[in-house]
């Protein structure tokens, strides 16, 4: 082989080892730099690590609306405001259950009259309680009515002065303290009208209705004996000068003795009993004469007539 040729294959050999070295060389940086491109981006697409929760006061949440609960609750509340409505419609429709009602002089568009000789007073109410203890006979529609076998809507002050156009007078509230002093005023008595499932009328003192439970058992009941006086509750001034019928804020219309937790009467309704009731604490003196009080919300009408 001639020198030249052997020459020249050396030397092509030589460029070709360096150009494969070469490429070796830029391929690991090309691979360097694009391992150093996929870590990058798999930094990217890990999500950040949230930050610590604060602790939220309820308070600082926004409510939580629920549109069927909302709905539910207009709805609730439009059947009661129906019910409530229907109940008092029924209640300006029924006529009084007293002779020649036409007669009835009105001292109130609905619920409250009296009587054309100036004898009685005369009114509509509906019973809300037959079985349980009694801290009242009747109350204001609204107040007591969980205690109370009567309600009537009439404030008290009203038939307060319904009763001094019939004559009564009017005595005192009784006083617990420093010593008891019974309730004074003209008797009153309160009869009871009503009509049952047939129609047929019915009329009763009140104190039938009323379980005397310091006198009798459960299984020998007697009914109340004692009577009411129009005591006339009591006035009382707030602390900007107004002045207020303490009858008509607590509703007792009609009250009864009775003693709970060691308090004794509820002092303030327009009509009272005499009777003091028990110093025994939880000791309940009157309850419901269940088999003698018609279901409750029947309509009745409350005759208050004053004794000489």
């Amino acid at each position: 082989m001639p020198f030249l040729f052997r020459l020249f294959l050396f030397s092509f050999l030589c460029f070709a080892l360096m150009l494969v070295s070469g490429c070796e060389n830029k391929t690991e940086k090309t691979k360097a730099a694009m391992t150093n491109v996929a870590v990058e981006d798999t930094f990217d697409v890990l999500p950040t690590p949230p930050e610590p929760e604060q602790p939220t006061s309820p308070l600082d949440l926004p409510p939580v609306i629920d549109e069927d609960l909302v709905a539910l609750r207009e709805r609730i509340l439009a059947e009661e405001e129906a019910k409530e409505l229907a109940t008092i419609e029924e209640e300006r429709n029924f006529v009084p259950l007293v002779d020649k009602s036409e007669a009835l002089i009105p001292l109130q568009p609905h619920h409250l009259w009296i009587t054309p000789d100036f004898k009685s007073v005369v009114i509509n109410c509906r019973v809300v309680l037959r079985e349980g203890f009694l801290e009242l006979f009747a109350c204001r529609v609204g107040t007591k009515e969980h205690e109370s076998i009567l309600a009537v809507r009439i404030e008290p002050r009203f038939i307060h002065a319904a009763l001094l156009a019939v004559n009564a007078r009017q005595g005192k509230p009784m006083q617990v303290s420093p010593v008891f002093t019974p309730a004074t005023g003209d008797r009153i008595d309160i009869t009871l009208r009503w009509k049952d499932e047939s129609g047929t009328q019915h009329e009763s003192p009140a104190q039938d209705w009323i379980w005397d439970m310091s006198n009798s058992p459960e299984d020998n009941k007697k009914p109340m004996t004692t009577h009411w006086v129009f005591s006339g509750s009591m006035e009382f001034e707030d602390e900007e000068g107004r002045t207020y019928y303490l009858a008509s804020e607590t509703g007792a219309l009609i009250g009864l003795s009775k003693s709970l937790y060691g308090f004794s009467d509820f002092a303030g309704a327009v009509l009272d009993t005499l009777v003091r009731s028990s110093d025994v604490n939880r000791e309940w003196q009157y309850g419901c004469f269940t088999e003698r009080i018609p279901p409750p919300g029947t309509l009745v009408t409350i005759i208050l007539t004053p004794v000489e």
